[in-house]
């Protein structure tokens, strides 16, 4: 005979009913304050003490057989079995006023373990309406976890019956409070804040219903509270924020699922876009709201300000199913639960993500079972056909508003279509919607030709649909001008016109006629401009072929002429050839002879260049020995220029002999002339120690900077050691034509006056400035007299710098200028001394 056998339950069912399945501390609030609202509770207070939390509620409470039967019964659920409706009276329920039957938040029957995963022990206190005295009951959590084989129902748990008066929130008689004891974990004020957050967004914010309330009480934080650190405050009621958040200007569609429609509306920034009506084929889908915004820049900012928070860091679409957030939908961290994100990534411009988007999915349904909450209650819920559903119809709407957002508000669809002639005209106009994303309005779609060409297409695509009922659609959209089309590859014409047959709109028709009329006159005058424009293009051609066949014409008779040009020519060439092979032998001979003649004469060259290098070589060297030859050249120039004296003197006196009278002119050139001899004599006794006596009163071409150089550092040093004297080249080279005896003389005259005033140094430095080179003569000693101000007068005769004749500088101006072809200036910036700057 079969033996009848029995489950056992351990003790341990505690745990993984309770701690283990609520995952965190959050998601146990979230259980007990959903158990608050099944229970018509209007108002739960959170008060938040040292070691305990007790949650309190003005709901309708029960009575010792509800706790005895119902809260005490492990998994059961009298809002799963409809016995909860039966206690539930109606007519004084708001949730009531808006649907027939009430939906519950929870219906597992295991929300109650939520105090196991807040603390150790749990004292429940509970009075219905009509009860004098509220049932009490103790449970310490520990006692299940001492032994697991200790059986479930063998742990007691403690019941008194006490007098009570209206203790429950807002002074209410009736109502449940939870009091846990020896909390598991500490609560901070940043997890308070976190919990305030969460608490906000767990009834659906959306609604903008305010008949249930929750209030955080927390002492400890009242003080942080009222000085404000950190911006937000602990205790209050809280507020559903989010409403003046949604508040904004932004582009949206909302979806409405009754039993037998399904209304589909997008608004852009304030102004109806469409809206359209389809048959509802899945009944499981009926009291559904999808309700997505897209956030533009513009909107992200301003929800920022509002909300304190950025978009993506408060949360993206949310699910709620009886009023309730379904976890983890729309959480910042969620893992893709409305499958966009993955898809997202394909293309950045092509797709709108979480990112993008804030709304939420509304289920209100008795259909637990289709869509079931997972038992992990961050977890989802359960994959069913129903779930599914309702992720197809969440799809659809995302579909159909980032259809319209990608393709009318940023120009990927005109683009991606190719809709105008010319590629670059499309992306023009794709550039010109960037400025769309900091608007709240929408004129730049209004007056951008690809957006109106795109949204025209998507009603189109609706009017074609024979499911698709289009209630209303945007015709400032759909409207167009003649001139507009003229880009356009598209026939939108017919587009429009199809969808004015197929929404009856005869305002439309009458005007695509109108648009028709002025379009095809627009082009009538362009084919007959065209056909003008190819008359003028025929004529054109046919000139050319005329003038091309004459050219022909004419290069044949040329081409003819040359021929013949050509062969008389051979024939002449023919004639002449043996001439040139005459020519060619004396042509050879003449090269031969020629380059003889280059030979001679790069031979004397070479011996010319010698020649000037022994010359200037002569002149470099070091003080040697007089030989006869050189004493008589020396002697021969001396006598030269002292019979010229001779002659000067002669003159002179022959004038006195007659008792002529003599100017003062004739006597100063008479005295300019002897001086200018003697100098030169003078200047020719400093070569007696160097050969070459007579070159040096020839014209030579050579490096003056060298030839000063070789003079000073070789000749004028040798004779005069009194005076330091210094010459600086700077590495500068200047070819010159000129008598080596004046420019001598010019620098002892020069180097005399410096030494009549017993100057310590003498500098002569070449520089260039330019293209120009210039020689700096300068000595360390007295300065100019300031009684000469007209510093030109220096270089007359008679003037004297020094206690000289006054002659020295006016034969330095003389050779300088006549002689070197340069110029000669007194510098009376340098303080120094005295300076002479002569430019070449």
């Amino acid at each position: 005979m079969p033996e009848i056998l029995e489950f056992k339950v351990s003790s341990a069912l505690k745990s993984i009913v309770g701690k283990d399945l609520i995952t965190n501390d959050y998601v146990a609030i979230f259980e007990i304050v959903k158990n608050s609202f099944d229970a018509l509770a209007t108002y739960v207070t959170l008060t938040f003490e040292d070691d305990s939390l007790i949650i309190a509620d003005n709901g309708k409470g029960m009575s010792l057989d509800d706790i005895k039967n119902k809260w005490l019964f492990l998994a059961y659920s009298a809002k799963k079995d409809g016995s909860e409706d039966i206690s539930n009276p109606k007519g004084n329920d708001f949730r009531d006023k808006i649907q027939e039957r009430r939906y519950y938040a929870g219906a597992k029957g295991i929300g109650r373990f939520s105090s196991d995963r807040l603390g150790k022990e749990l004292t429940l206190t509970t009075k219905t309406i009509n009860a004098n005295n509220c049932e009490r009951i103790f449970v310490d959590w520990t006692k299940f976890e001492e032994d697991q084989k200790k059986e479930f129902v063998d742990i007691s748990v403690v019941h008194e019956t006490v007098n009570c008066g209206p203790i429950f929130p807002n002074n209410y008689t009736h109502g449940t409070i939870l009091q846990i004891d020896k909390l598991n974990d500490k609560w901070s004020r940043n997890k308070l804040r976190q919990l305030r957050h969460s608490l906000e967004k767990l009834i659906n914010p959306f609604n903008g219903q305010d008949e249930f309330t929750i209030e955080i009480i927390c002492d400890k934080e009242r003080s942080n509270d009222d000085s404000n650190q950190d911006g937000e405050r602990i205790n209050g009621i809280l507020q559903n924020t989010i409403l003046d958040a949604l508040n904004l200007k932004t582009t949206g569609i909302e979806v409405t699922i009754s039993p037998t429609d399904i209304i589909t509306e997008i608004r852009d920034r304030g102004v109806n876009i469409y809206k359209i009506r389809e048959p509802n084929l899945e009944p499981l889908l009926a009291g559904t709201f999808i309700k997505l915004l897209f956030l533009n820049r513009s909107a992200r900012h301003t929800f920022t300000l509002r909300m304190g928070i950025q978009s993506v860091n408060y949360g993206s679409v949310f699910l709620y199913k009886n009023g309730f957030r379904i976890y983890p939908y729309g959480e910042p961290n969620d893992d893709d639960s409305w499958r966009i994100d993955s898809r997202k990534q394909q293309g950045y411009n092509r797709y709108l993500g979480s990112r993008d988007l804030i709304g939420k999915v509304e289920i209100n349904t008795i259909n637990n079972d289709e869509f079931k909450e997972t038992s992990s209650r961050d977890g989802g819920l359960v994959q069913t056909h129903g779930v599914e559903l309702l992720h197809e119809a969440f799809e659809k709407a995302h579909r159909r508003l980032e259809r319209y957002v990608v393709g009318v508000l940023w120009g990927e669809g005109f683009i991606k279509k190719d809709f105008f002639i010319d590629e670059e005209i499309g992306k023009e106009k794709r550039k010109e919607l960037s400025a769309d994303k900091d608007l709240d309005d929408i004129s730049s779609i209004r007056a951008n030709l690809g957006s109106r060409l795109d949204f025209t297409q998507i009603i189109k695509g609706l009017a074609k649909d024979k499911d698709v009922e289009i209630l209303e659609y945007n015709q400032e959209l759909t409207k167009f001008i003649a001139d507009e089309l003229d880009t356009v590859k598209i026939d939108i014409l017919k587009d429009v016109e199809e969808i004015a047959i197929r929404t009856g709109n005869e305002t439309l028709k009458e005007e695509i006629d109108k648009i028709s009329i002025a379009l095809q006159e627009e082009i009538a005058r362009k084919e007959e401009a065209q056909f003008r424009a190819q008359e003028a293009e025929r004529k054109l051609q046919e000139e050319k072929a005329k003038k091309e066949e004459a050219e022909r014409r004419a290069r044949e008779s040329e081409e003819r002429r040359k021929q013949e040009e050509i062969a008389k020519k051979e024939a002449e060439l023919k004639a002449k050839d043996e001439e040139l092979k005459r020519k060619e032998a004396e042509l050879r001979k003449l090269e031969a002879e020629q380059k003889a003649k280059e030979e001679e004469e790069r031979r004397k060259n070479a011996e010319n260049i010698i020649k000037k290098k022994e010359q200037q070589l002569k002149r470099s060297r070091a003080a040697e020995t007089i030989e006869y030859k050189d004493l008589r050249d020396s002697n021969h120039i001396i006598g030269v220029y002292s019979d010229d004296i001779s002659k000067k003197i002669l003159l002179l006196k022959r004038k006195i002999d007659k008792n002529q009278n003599i100017s003062n002119k004739e006597l100063v050139d008479f005295i300019k002339g002897i001086s200018f001899a003697n100098e030169k004599i003078a200047t020719l006794t400093r070569f007696t120690t160097k050969s070459n006596f007579l070159e040096a009163s020839l014209e030579s071409t050579e490096d003056i900077v060298n030839y000063i150089k070789i003079y000073i550092e070789e000749i004028y040093k040798t004779l005069y050691q009194d005076v330091e004297i210094n010459v600086i080249d700077n590495g500068i080279s200047l070819i010159k034509t000129f008598e080596p005896i004046e420019l001598s003389m010019a620098l002892d005259n020069m180097i005399s006056n410096s030494r009549k005033k017993n100057a310590s140094k003498i500098i002569l430095e070449f520089y260039k400035n330019g293209d120009n080179v210039f020689l700096s003569v300068k000595d360390i000693g007295r300065r100019l007299d300031k009684s000469i101000t007209d510093y030109n007068l220096i270089f007359e005769e008679g003037i004297t710098t020094t206690k000289g004749s006054g002659l020295g500088l006016s034969h330095v101006k003389r050779i300088i200028e006549d002689g070197l072809k340069a110029k000669i200036n007194y510098n009376p910036e340098y303080t120094d001394g005295f300076e002479l700057i002569i430019s070449f």
